[in-house]
């Protein structure tokens, strides 16, 4: 369905003449009176605004800060999903041997000394005592 009744159309059809002005939208003269308002200052650049930076409140980020958990193995604080190893967090990224830096997410990890350790290098940090084998024990 046309409707008939917009400048655009009358203009198609010869009934308008180019001389005579075209009604405007109200986004369209909304922006000519801004823009006409700038014309004054010959310091801004057409077609800008000035704005304010936004102001970053310190005594809110200070209290996230402190809520977030910290990645043992990077330091930073851990937004989002994280691995959380007998009370030691890593982001999913730091959760690597400490020897080899394989992803141990579909491996499992070993705890020797305070340090995450795949399976291998977790057997070459444990020296048993004489006459004992080696015995991996996963937890329950």
């Amino acid at each position: 369905m046309i409707d008939k009744q917009t400048e655009i159309y009358k203009m198609f059809q010869g009934k308008q003449k180019l001389n005579e002005p075209m009604n405007k939208s109200t986004s369209i003269l909304a922006l000519q009176e801004i823009l006409e308002s700038e014309k004054g200052d010959p310091n801004k650049p057409s077609g800008f605004r000035s704005v304010k930076a936004p102001v970053t409140k310190v005594a809110a980020s200070v209290e996230n800060a402190q809520k977030l958990p910290i990645c043992d193995k990077c330091g930073t604080g851990i937004v989002g999903v994280f691995v959380n190893l007998q009370n030691h967090h890593r982001q999913p990224e730091c959760y690597v041997c400490t020897d080899c830096g394989t992803n141990l997410k579909q491996q499992g990890h070993f705890f020797v000394e305070d340090q995450v350790y795949c399976e291998k290098h977790a057997r070459e940090q444990v020296t048993p005592p004489k006459g004992y084998d080696k015995v991996t024990m996963f937890p329950k």
